[in-house]
């Protein structure tokens, strides 16, 4: 009889059920619910792949709030699903971060948005690189702090488990912000940061030393405004003598070009 009902759809068991449900035991009866019938009748959402792990729709990790009658405290961040419960004083109910629970709202990690819910939370293609990079630092908290419980089927991985082409752009733009970190930090050795001081009366003081930017060199150079290609604004760099001539600089108003120190206030004149 069990080999029988195994075989059977949904309909074809709920109709043998109703009609031995008047000349069988009673007990058989609840024994054949339990284990026939009920696990089709409430299947979860949840599925495995085939290396066991679980997969999440959204609408499954909608459940894990921590409210009452919730399945537990999960968040997602790019598409990895986390076990927060540890941290439910901020992630629960009344907590601080609890906008992020039951959802992957990666993106209002980097730009504080906790109003509004869309479903542009995941985008992280529309941050910049550098959020980019902070948005993974994020990762790597909640990887070292948090257990993983999974993968949230949707941008950063198909219902398999595996990575989308989406999350193929996404390493692409990390890749680009990694090197442009990297060139990042071979300007600020090459055009180190000036010190600086500011008060009302006297106004800005730049200067430089053989440590100014923080990291200690053989030479001490002078102030100079350096422009980043592609922004209005400037820093001000300590520059070597023989770097100079570089289209990336132009001096202070009103400063002595071979002084390393420098006393500027904004309003002695307009300069771009």
């Amino acid at each position: 009889m069990l080999g029988l009902v195994k075989k059977f759809s949904l309909l074809q068991c709920v109709m043998v059920f109703v009609a031995i449900l008047a000349v069988w035991r009673p007990i058989w009866l609840k024994d054949l619910c339990r284990e026939y019938i009920v696990p089709h009748l409430f299947a979860r959402t949840v599925t495995k792949n085939t290396s066991g792990e679980v997969l999440f729709t959204l609408e499954e990790l909608s459940k894990y709030t921590g409210a009452n009658g919730s399945k537990g405290l999960y968040i997602a961040i790019m598409g990895t699903v986390y076990d927060v419960e540890k941290g439910r004083k901020h992630y629960g109910p009344g907590g601080s971060y609890h906008f992020f629970a039951g959802r992957d709202a990666t993106t209002s990690f980097i730009t504080g948005e906790f109003e509004q819910v869309t479903d542009e939370l995941d985008d992280v293609l529309q941050l910049a690189p550098r959020d980019l990079l902070s948005v993974l630092q994020w990762k790597e908290f909640y990887d070292k702090e948090y257990k993983q419980m999974g993968k949230l089927v949707g941008r950063f991985y198909d219902n398999q488990g595996g990575e989308t082409k989406y999350f193929d752009y996404v390493k692409a733009k990390i890749h680009e912000a990694r090197e442009e970190q990297k060139s990042s930090e071979r300007i600020k050795e090459e055009f180190p940061p000036c010190n600086t001081e500011w008060s009302a009366d006297s106004g800005t003081r730049f200067w430089c030393t053989a440590r100014s930017g923080g990291k200690e060199r053989d030479w001490i150079g002078v102030p100079r405004k350096y422009f980043e290609v592609g922004r209005s604004d400037y820093r001000c760099a300590c520059v070597h003598p023989d770097r100079l001539d570089s289209p990336n600089l132009k001096e202070f108003t009103n400063c002595d070009p071979q002084a390393e120190e420098c006393m500027y206030k904004f309003d002695e004149a307009t300069e771009n």
